[in-house]
C-alpha cells in the first residue's frame, strides 16, 4: 500500500504573457491548442506574468494570476475567466 495522498486532480498547464504576441488578438484554448503551447484544447490552462504584453489582446482562459491581468489591461486588452472546454459526449450505439 502506498502512504500519503495523491490528487487524481489534473494539473493546470501554464501559458506566459512573453508568448501572447506571437499570437492572434483573441487567445482561448482552440487558438493556444493550435499553436502548440497546450496540449489539448481541453485542459485547464493558467496565464502566469512573464515578460511585458506589447499588443492588445482579449484572453479567454481558466485561470490568470494578478500581474498577468494587469499586464494584458496595461496593453489595453482583456481577461475573462470562462470554465474549462468539455469534451463532447460519445454516442451511444446500441447492437442489437
Amino acid at each position: 500500500k502506498l502512504r500519503g495522498f495523491r490528487s487524481f486532480r489534473v494539473k493546470a498547464e501554464n501559458v506566459y504573457t512573453e508568448q501572447l504576441d506571437t499570437l492572434g488578438s483573441k487567445v482561448d484554448n482552440k487558438v493556444l491548442a493550435a499553436s502548440g503551447l497546450v496540449s489539448s484544447e481541453y485542459v485547464r490552462v493558467k496565464l502566469l506574468f512573464r515578460g511585458e504584453v506589447s499588443k492588445k489582446v482579449d484572453v479567454q482562459l481558466q485561470a490568470a494570476s494578478v500581474n498577468a491581468v494587469e499586464s494584458i489591461q496595461k496593453a489595453g486588452g482583456s481577461f475573462t475567466a470562462v470554465p474549462r472546454p468539455m469534451r463532447p459526449a460519445k454516442s451511444r450505439t446500441s447492437a442489437t
